[in-house]
């Protein structure tokens, strides 16, 4: 059996190593890191984001091919072997073979320039087009993991303070138990009293083990989000205040920020360029082709050593009459632009909504801050009543147990509502385009 677990656990530290090599490959920070910190390491370890990388190297790699039509080509020709066969020659008394064999051995250059051609420069500009719209699309890719790390890290700290109010409620209820045993001791009240306070005591310990549980599933999640390994041990800064006076945009501000700054538009904007590019294409091959190209060959071994021959040539292919096939491709390109435009925009409209959703649930996450607050404090001073009442006799534990606990409420709700204000502050830079890589203190615009 040990032989067995050992070979189980190099099993899994092989896949651990391989899963995870490229976090090992730098030593990651021994530090709390606070929101930018997480966001520097996601856009670092991250796989999502090499496959949006890839997208941009091969849009690249597309538009270097469509300008290579622009510049000269050189090649080398050579050829070296023998070659032979049998011939037959005719004398008098009859035909006569033999055998030939000769060495075969040249080799020549060639440069060549296309000078001109039509639909040359159209496609040019398509694929420079794609280019631009898979680069818009990594940024977009990178905006929606700021977004998520976000949520994950106001998340995992709302989590860890979670705790601390749980711990706070489980030493108001060990305080409670406490009074309760005191009072019973001088018969100030009945024993009955002391098995709430014990529930109450038993009930706080497991709402606290509970809290760091999910406290450590946070920091879990964003550790997967930001994809570093299981094992690094992550600690979190707490971010800085909120300054007052915040500023939030208009609606009519927030649309005009997404129309402009949004990646998604900027890369169907591109997607519509590129279609309209390659519909001038379709036209200009509809009748044929037109080209101007020069040719020149030097020989540089062989029989052919030292001729030179060069060429300058138009030409030229015209249709007469097809059977409508480039017509058909004509009417496809543009059936493809305007399938664009129609998707651009229908993402004009979801965006719309989007900054809209965004901007009320800004608003709507301030507005529950002040609810919570003032929660707190009214929750605070009824506990503070209930507890000064069992104190002097007039009241009865079962009220301290309800304030406590509405308390504890209150202070759960503040710290859950504190940072869904956050959250959606960065939602709301997201939803207008202008989440940047640092979005801490989302609030300003």
């Amino acid at each position: 059996m040990r032989v067995m677990v050992l070979k189980m656990s190099a099993a899994v530290a092989i896949m651990a190593l391989g899963a995870f090599g490229a976090a090992a490959a730098t030593e990651l920070p021994d530090r709390p890191l606070d929101l930018e910190g997480c966001v520097a390491l996601a856009l670092e370890y991250n796989p999502s984001l090499t496959m949006a990388a890839q997208g941009v190297r091969a849009s690249a790699a597309g538009l270097r091919r469509s300008a290579s039509a622009y510049y000269p080509s050189a090649l080398f020709l050579g050829t070296r072997g023998r070659t032979g066969g049998t011939s037959f020659l005719d004398t008098p008394t009859g035909s006569i073979s033999f055998s030939t064999s000769t060495e075969r051995s040249e080799a020549e250059v060639r440069l060549n320039q296309v000078v001109w051609e039509v639909g040359r420069k159209e496609s040019v500009r398509s694929a420079r087009h794609s280019l631009g719209a898979s680069r818009a699309r990594e940024q977009a890719a990178i905006t929606d993991l700021v977004l998520a790390i976000a949520q994950r890290y106001y998340g995992a700290l709302a989590a860890e303070q979670l705790v601390e109010v749980q711990q706070a409620n489980l030493t108001a209820a060990g305080d409670h138990e406490k009074l309760v045993r005191a009072r019973v001791a001088v018969g100030e009240t009945a024993p009955v009293d002391v098995a709430p306070a014990e529930a109450d005591v038993a009930g706080a310990e497991f709402a606290l083990l509970q809290s760091k549980n999910n406290a450590d599933l946070a920091k879990a999640q964003l550790k997967m989000e930001m994809g570093v390994p299981p094992t690094y041990r992550l600690r979190l800064a707490q971010p800085e205040k909120e300054g007052n006076g915040l500023t939030i945009p208009t609606l009519e501000e927030c649309l005009a920020l997404a129309r402009e700054e949004r990646p998604e538009l900027a890369a169907m904007r591109e997607d519509v360029a590129a279609g309209e590019e390659s519909v001038r294409l379709a036209k200009l091959r509809q009748w044929g082709s037109l080209a101007l190209w020069a040719e020149y060959d030097i020989g540089i071994a062989g029989p052919m050593r030292g001729t030179e021959t060069w060429a300058a040539v138009v030409s030229v292919a015209g249709v007469l009459f097809d059977d409508g096939s480039r017509e058909a491709d004509v009417e496809a390109a543009r059936a493809g632009v305007e399938s664009l435009k129609a998707q651009e925009q229908q993402l004009i409209n979801s965006i719309g909504l989007e900054v809209e959703s965004a901007l009320l649930g800004v608003e709507t996450a301030g507005k529950s801050v002040e609810a919570a607050q003032k929660a707190v404090a009214s929750a605070e001073v009824q506990l503070a009543v209930a507890q000064g009442k069992y104190r002097q006799g007039v009241g009865i534990f079962v009220e301290i147990l309800d304030a406590q606990e509405a308390v504890a409420r209150a202070r759960s709700n503040r710290v859950r509502s504190v940072f869904d204000h956050q959250t959606a502050l960065v939602g709301l830079k997201r939803a207008t385009g202008t989440l940047t890589h640092s979005p801490e203190n989302e609030g300003g615009s």
